[in-house]
C-alpha cells in the first residue's frame, strides 16, 4: 500500500506511545503500560486510555513494544494476551547508560481477545522513561 493509498475497512493497524515516563513508583510488578499517544489506530481496536487493544478480527497479527531504562535500572515486560504471557524482554542498565529494548511477537489471536504490555511480576526497578531521546511504544498490525 502506498502513503496515498486509502485505509481500506479490513485494515487492522495501531501504533501508540508513551507521552512520559512511568515513575519508579508505579513500574511495579503486573503494571499494564499504557501508550497514551495514538499515532494510527485502524479498526479501533486500541484504547489508549487503558493500554488495551482488544482484538477486532481473528487472525494472524504482528505486536511490537518498545521501552527504556535509563542509570542501573532494570526492568522486564511480557506482552500478554489475556492473561497469558506471550514473550518478554528485559532491559538492565549500567551506570551511566540508557538502553532501549524491543520485542516482537507473531501470533494468531481471536475476535475479543486483549493485548497489552506489563511490567513482569519477576523483576522492576526505576523509572520507565519516554522522551524526545527516545519513546516507549507498542503497535499491531493484522497478517491476515
Amino acid at each position: 500500500m502506498q502513503k496515498s493509498d486509502p485505509v481500506t475497512s479490513s485494515t487492522v493497524a495501531f501504533f501508540a506511545q508513551m507521552s512520559s515516563k512511568i515513575p519508579a513508583s508505579e513500574a511495579t510488578r503486573n503494571h499494564v503500560m499504557v501508550f497514551d499517544v495514538v499515532k494510527t489506530n485502524a479498526g479501533n481496536g486500541y484504547h489508549p486510555s487503558t493500554g488495551v487493544f482488544i482484538v477486532p478480527e481473528s487472525g494472524i497479527y504482528v505486536f511490537s513494544w518498545s521501552f527504556r531504562n535509563s542509570d542501573r535500572h532494570y526492568h522486564s515486560t511480557e506482552l500478554m494476551v489475556n492473561k497469558t504471557v506471550e514473550s518478554v524482554i528485559h532491559l538492565h542498565t549500567g551506570a551511566g547508560s540508557w538502553l532501549s529494548g524491543t520485542g516482537v511477537a507473531v501470533l494468531h489471536v481471536n475476535k475479543g481477545d486483549d493485548v497489552y504490555v506489563r511490567i513482569s511480576a519477576l523483576s522492576h526497578y526505576g523509572d520507565i522513561h519516554s522522551d524526545n531521546y527516545g519513546r516507549s511504544s507498542f503497535t499491531g498490525w493484522k497478517l491476515n
